[in-house]
């Protein structure tokens, strides 16, 4: 899976961003990170503080913590990857943050590398497909990858999302126009919703 598409989660970053995300593959997903080297840090952002993990593939995770949370976020890190190699970094951390709540404009692409099923790869990538400042429900993400009785399972792979913002699972909603869930935080979902529709200038 490949996909390149403007990104934009943080304010006065709409238009200069790129996210081009590849999947982890089935080799890969059975070592369990063995050879691999992932680097983890915390940094703020406009939107609470976020752990960024990243391999020299890509970024492999990027999550929102609560400071006391940050030791059971790595540890979720070390749990998806139990072979790996696991380095606290929060330089790295901060230099991705940087990129992508930071006010200086780049071309340079941020590479993803994720791991998931089949079925959670074609929702990860129509998410990559919704613009900024617009909003789809479960139901259009399911008929956007051909499989309209779906929404629940859509659902579920949009929870799933390993790496917030960049795939952007905060603009699912339900069909009745309630925010629905998000494994961040309902506040949080409807303070990213208004922050990307007021820089889009979306009602």
């Amino acid at each position: 899976m490949r996909r390149s598409t403007p990104a934009s989660p943080g304010p006065g970053r709409l238009h200069d961003l790129l996210v081009t995300c590849e999947a982890v593959s089935p080799g890969e997903h059975r070592a369990l990170g063995e050879g691999l080297r992932i680097r983890c840090g915390t940094h703020p952002s406009p939107f609470g503080e976020v752990l960024v993990a990243a391999t020299s593939r890509g970024v492999c995770s990027l999550a929102f913590v609560a400071p006391d949370g940050r030791e059971a976020a790595l540890d979720a890190v070390r749990a998806e990857w139990p072979r790996a190699v696991v380095a606290r970094d929060d330089a790295a951390a901060a230099a991705i943050a940087g990129r992508i709540f930071g006010a200086a404009r780049t071309t340079d692409p941020i590479h993803l590398w994720v791991k998931g099923s089949n079925f959670q790869l074609k929702v990860w990538e129509a998410l990559l497909r919704v613009p900024a400042g617009h909003l789809v429900s479960y139901r259009d993400v399911a008929r956007s990858i051909g499989q309209p009785a779906a929404a629940r399972a859509v659902g579920s792979a949009v929870a799933a999302n390993p790496v917030a913002l960049l795939i952007p699972c905060h603009r699912v909603i339900r069909a009745s126009g309630e925010l629905g869930d998000y494994r961040w935080g309902l506040a949080r979902k409807a303070t990213l919703i208004a922050a990307e529709a007021a820089a889009a200038g979306t009602p």
